[in-house]
């Protein structure tokens, strides 16, 4: 597949656009301590200071040379942090008072440096990392050796494993890489004179790094590395212009590893091969379903740990062997080169051919590279490595014990049967011990069941003589079946317990994916990944959410956070990173903390506390908890998209609520506004000219407009309470009538002339409401019909209780509202009749009236009235368990 400029142009300008994001980064580099990379930088330091810039010493390490404490002069140096550490007091790099500086430049000493356990961080070079991030250029020191990529080459080389390494990709990250260099017979002249290390330490030197071989071959390494960080700068500014015509395939390399052995080192030529082909790479592990200890699952996660570090892709598959399921992922991922380890010859099966042979023989287009671990790195391994895992020594013994069983009862059988039928005793044991214990066990009992056949069942008895052909035929016969049988059961068992895993993994989301259909609030959410997430990993799970520079932790803990725990939560937080136990950052506290991410920023932190004696991270349980957490995001995102739906539309609705009020203002405050202030007029202006009976005429005008006024601005004040959520419900227990009988006083008051007619059943219960507010609901009701009904004709309520309900039915005699027209009359602002020509309404009454009964947990609806003329106005109100009431305190 060939490369597409455009999208190579586009990854060249992101490199570029990522190496110039936040401060600068300048990193001397040597092949050896002693060259003068400290001297090289504080000069370098220096000329930048006289330009004006601000400068400080965050950290550096004179090892007691006289030359270097000289160039200290003149510089802002920071004070170390004092940690203590197994009653001793130790100094190290204050990353927070650096940090609190923000110099533009800082200078800090020995890239490759482990942190004082208790620091922030567990390496120096994240501490820098985060000071590139707020901004600070940083100058900092390192040795060739320490390259994570070449720890197996410097390990050939010198013979000495290298334990602390920085991953190439934070060195890629740097603009600029410079070489300082000091020819290796001059650098041994310094180390014998005592300007490199002092004492002890200069023979020790002298054993390990400082030969003049060694010297020679890590200061090639060195010169390479820069030589290649400054071609990588140059390709990319090449394809940054668009000056690149090359047109080349691109490959894949993955590199296939294993968790019962140390395969770092394959990761490490992995790199960089995958560097040397500017190719991306892929890590794999495969999972056959064995039972791995507690080493295997250390070395597996160290090895991802590496991988990721180094800038790979890492994956993990299932499946019952290796090759059956490597080779699908193969041709699926397009990979042109995989790099396997060569392996160990299988004594016990020698037909079983290697992994990388089987690779080549599968007929795929690809490039298979075998690497053979030298003598070194197989003694490192060795050493690293148990003698026999706990679960084969409880294999073997268990195979001893079922061996024991089966002769026992063959000897009982023997005299019912013959020997040809109590094979299948040992042959049951065999496979009993292969379906628990793995193929290795399997074989070993089947080896003790042809022992135990032959000495106790076979003439001449309780001997491993043999004189029937009969007899050597079952025992071959016993033997091949069970070597076959063994393996096979083992295999078997195996694919169970990854169909067992694969289930549970499944159901797990499934469950999870099912409870998350019907959430619709975030702190429902929370709760539920923490409660799920709880229940599949066995730990207390919290999720702590920060809303307005505070945090919120869902399910609350029994105690708040120590300062330790409560700082790796704000530095997850804040990076995006996960932090705390089984991390390199604040992994002193018994938390683990994950950031959870939407759109590249984090909205909360998993907060996880697995079991003391869990010393290990599991593939497994990350992927886990990410599938969680990304199904989690999913619905947070759905939620955050249905508030803000929400509260377009109810931004919508009340700018449509603003423009129709506006419109009813104009007319219907106008008409009685109008009333008034002219019958007031007439009583100015025509003073003497009336009678005592258009006087009183007149102020009854004006009074019942007034009314009219101010009906209308409540109504407008209750439908802006409703609109906005701010109405609330002060409830008591309250009778039905009282309710109604209010009502009925100020109808009359309005429409004197109109009769009303209430029936209510006995022994009817209380309601639990706000009275003020259901009384105006019911009051609108009764004014709507009053408009409407003739006089001579009463209004009719009803009140009884069905079931959990009060049902409350008001009933006229008026014109009656056509069927179409019964759910729109409770629409805002509409009327059946409009204008001061017919019926003063403005159309909020039996909206408002709506809200309030809903407000209360109830329904009202418009029908016909039961005499056949009129309509009829149905309220339904629950009637709640006196025990259900919360107490008012």
């Amino acid at each position: 597949m060939a490369v597409d400029p455009r999208n190579q142009k586009a990854d060249a300008l992101l490199k570029i656009l990522q190496q110039h994001q936040g401060g600068q980064l300048k990193i001397f580099i040597g092949a050896a301590p002693g060259v003068g990379k400290t001297c090289a930088m504080l000069n370098a330091a220096r000329e930048y200071m006289q330009q004006g810039a601000s400068v400080k010493i965050g950290l550096i390490e004179t090892h007691g040379r006289a030359e270097t404490q000289r160039l200290l002069e003149g510089f802002d140096i920071l004070p170390r942090r004092e940690i203590s550490y197994h009653d001793q007091q130790l100094s190290e790099f204050d990353l927070d008072a650096a940090l609190a500086a923000k110099p533009q430049l800082i200078l800090v000493d020995e890239l490759a440096h482990t942190n004082i356990p208790g620091s922030r961080h567990k390496r120096r070079y994240q501490d820098i990392a985060e000071l590139l991030e707020a901004g600070i250029d940083v100058y900092t020191t390192m040795n060739v050796q320490h390259i994570a990529s070449l720890n197996d080459l410097v390990l050939q080389i010198s013979g000495v494993r290298v334990k602390e390494t920085v991953p190439d990709q934070f060195i890629d990250r740097a603009q600029q890489l410079v070489f300082v260099d000091l020819a290796p017979n001059h650098l041994l002249d310094r180390l014998a004179q005592g300007q490199v290390y002092l004492g002890d330490y200069a023979e020790q030197a002298i054993q390990q790094f400082f030969q003049l071989e060694t010297l020679t071959a890590l200061r090639e390494m060195a010169m390479k590395r820069v030589i290649g960080h400054v071609d990588d700068q140059l390709k990319n500014e090449q394809e940054a212009k668009a000056r690149s015509n090359d047109y080349l395939i691109q490959d894949k390399v993955l590199v296939l590893i294993s968790n019962r052995r140390d395969h770092e080192h394959l990761i490490r030529i992995g790199r960089q091969m995958a560097e040397k082909r500017h190719t991306p790479w892929i890590v794999v592990w495969v999972d056959t379903g064995k039972i791995h200890n507690q080493l295997e699952q250390k070395r597996l996660q160290s090895a991802f740990a590496l991988a990721k570090e180094l800038g790979a892709e890492t994956d993990t598959l299932r499946g019952p062997s290796s090759i059956q399921t490597i080779l699908p992922y193969i041709s699926e991922h397009r990979i042109n080169t995989v790099l396997v380890g060569a392996g160990t010859k299988r004594r016990l099966q020698p037909w079983r051919k290697p992994l990388y042979q089987q690779l080549i023989n599968s007929g795929l287009p690809i490039e298979v590279s075998v690497w053979q671990a030298s003598k070194r790195q197989h003694k490192y391994v060795t050493e690293a490595a148990p003698s026999l895992a706990f679960g084969q020594k409880m294999g073997y013994l268990f195979g001893s014990l079922l061996v024991a069983v089966a002769s026992a009862v063959a000897l009982a059988l023997s005299s019912w049967l013959q020997s040809g039928n109590l094979v299948l005793v040992y042959v049951l044991a065999v496979v009993f011990c292969g379906l628990k214990y793995g193929a290795r066990p399997a074989i070993f009992t089947a080896l003790l069941s042809f022992l135990s056949f032959n000495f106790f069942l076979t003439d001449p008895y309780y001997t491993f003589f043999v004189n029937k052909n009969d007899d050597i035929a079952t025992l071959l016969f016993l033997f091949v079946i069970g070597v076959v049988c063994g393996p096979a059961a083992s295999r078997i068992r195996q694919q169970f317990l990854l169909l067992k895993e694969a289930n549970r993994y499944t159901e797990l989301q499934r469950d999870f994916a099912q409870q998350l259909t019907v959430i619709n609030q975030a702190d429902e959410l929370c709760l539920t990944l923490a409660g799920q997430l709880q229940q599949a990993l066995d730990c207390p799970a919290h999720v702590v959410v920060f809303e307005h520079h505070q945090q919120q932790i869902s399910p609350r803990l029994g105690q708040p956070l120590q300062s330790l725990d409560q700082a790796m939560v704000d530095w997850c937080y804040a990076h995006n990173q996960m932090a705390g136990r089984f991390s390199d950052t604040l992994n002193a506290s018994d938390w683990t903390a994950f950031p959870i991410q939407a759109d590249n920023k984090s909205i909360a932190v998993l907060l996880l506390k697995f079991a003391k004696e869990q010393q290990v991270f599991t593939e497994q349980d990350n992927n886990l908890i990410r599938t969680f957490v990304q199904q989690m995001v999913n619905v947070w995102q759905r939620i955050h998209l249905n508030n803000e739906l929400e509260a377009s539309t109810r931004k919508a609705e009340m700018e449509q609520l603003r423009s129709a009020l506006l419109a009813s203002v104009s007319h219907d405050l106008r008409s009685p506004l109008s009333a008034m202030m002219g019958s007031a007029e007439s009583l100015k202006v025509l003073d003497k000219q009336l009678s005592a009976q258009d006087r009183v005429d007149l102020l009854e005008t004006i009074i019942h407009e007034s009314r009219r006024l101010d009906r209308y601005i409540e109504n407008l004040l209750d439908m802006t309470r409703l609109g906005h959520g701010t109405l609330k419900l002060e409830r008591d227990w309250v009778p039905v009538a009282d309710i109604i009988g209010s009502a009925k006083l100020r109808l009359k008051y309005l429409f004197p002339d109109i009769e009303v007619d209430y029936q209510e059943q006995k022994n009817l219960p209380l309601l639990y409401a706000h009275a003020a507010l259901l009384e105006q609901g019911i009051f609108n009701i009764l004014e709507n019909a009053a408009k409407y009904s003739p006089i001579d004709e009463p209004v009719i309520i009803t009140a009884n209780q069905d079931g959990r309900l009060c049902r409350i039915e008001i009933e006229d005699h008026g014109p009656g509202i056509a069927e179409e027209l019964q759910e729109k009359v409770f629409d805002m602002f509409y009327v059946v009749a409009d204008g001061d020509s017919k019926r003063h309404n403005t159309g909020m009454g039996l909206a408002i009236c709506r809200g309030m009964i809903a407000a209360h947990g109830g329904k009202v609806k418009a029908d016909t009235a039961r005499s056949g003329s009129g309509s009829r106005f149905i309220i339904e109100l629950p009637l709640p368990d006196p025990q259900d009431i919360p107490v008012r305190g």
